[in-house]
């Protein structure tokens, strides 16, 4: 088994946040959530970018992002 890469412990959440790329906008969902990143999964039948905006009120996220991993529809994002 892999090893730990996070250095942050992650909260789990099921929260709607929006993705803004250029001129692409759309709704994700964000499974989990730490200081340092997010594994999200779009919401219909979008992509999701390598770079965007994040933005999710709930959890007080609007960040620049780049994907750092991607399983399926899921990926994981870090802010910077």
């Amino acid at each position: 088994m892999a090893a730990e890469a996070r250095t942050e412990n992650r909260q789990l959440t099921n929260r709607a946040g929006t993705i803004t790329a250029g001129d692409r906008e759309f709704t994700v969902v964000l499974r989990n959530v730490s200081e340092d990143g997010a594994c999200v999964r779009p919401v219909g039948t979008g992509s999701i970018p390598d770079r965007f905006r994040l933005v999710a009120p709930m959890e007080k996220i609007d960040a620049d992002c780049v994907v750092i991993w991607r399983r399926g529809r899921d990926c994981g994002v870090k802010f910077e």
